[in-house]
């Protein structure tokens, strides 16, 4: 198990999401790098459930960005993050409270 620090940009947690919890497939997406990349939050917020930097122990240095994210598919919720900006992106299974 790995802890990061994080900050969520949407200023919500996730129960406070506006969209419908029961619809569609939930999706975990962290993206890892060794440069900042999709620090502004995406203009299409709608099925954003949390977004925001994963950070390194100072609380300031940028180690990538995690996204809770409704999407139809896992390549869908890989979209979020820009592609070649990252070492790797994980995506994972997700509902609402935790893992599945």
């Amino acid at each position: 198990m790995l802890l990061r620090r994080w900050r969520n940009l949407l200023g919500r947690t996730m129960w406070d999401f506006p969209g419908d919890r029961s619809s569609g497939s939930q999706y975990l997406v962290l993206g890892l790098g060794e440069g900042p990349a999709d620090l502004d939050l995406p203009s299409d917020q709608d099925e954003l459930i949390a977004y925001g930097p994963l950070l390194a122990d100072d609380g300031d240095t940028w180690l990538g960005t995690a996204a809770l994210v409704r999407a139809p598919d896992p390549d869908a919720a890989r979209g979020i993050l820009t592609q070649d900006r990252y070492a790797d992106i994980e995506v994972h299974a997700w509902e609402f409270g935790g893992r599945r």
